[in-house]
């Protein structure tokens, strides 16, 4: 399975799977559109499943999240890898990434 879709009234999440690459960036394109459909108020896309994501497949992540601005919504990206995060960076593309949370320390006794 490539991807699910979930909708919801105030917000949108798209779960893939599997490497994102020149071989999917079109299933990936076609997908994000579906999600865009609705006019999301945000979109989730959540990559915690994905090892690999190819500079094609992120421009079409970077391409929806700047369509998503223009009509006032927000895409945020969930599950990034260190690897995604720095491909971002160089991008100055660091907007579109959810905050990494701090585990929660645990006292060892």
């Amino acid at each position: 399975m490539f991807g699910e879709l979930q909708v919801q009234p105030t917000v949108t999440h798209v779960a893939l799977h599997g490497e994102l690459d020149l071989v999917t960036v079109e299933k990936l394109r076609a997908l994000l559109r579906e999600a865009c459909a609705g006019v999301p108020e945000r979109l989730v896309v959540d990559l915690s499943d994905v090892p690999f994501v190819d500079v094609l497949s992120l421009s079409a992540v970077l391409a929806t999240a700047d369509a998503l601005r223009e009509r006032g919504a927000t895409l945020t990206v969930t599950g990034a890898s260190t690897a995604i995060r720095r491909i971002c960076a160089l991008l100055n593309a660091e907007d579109v990434l959810a905050p990494v949370l701090p585990l929660p320390r645990v006292a060892v006794h």
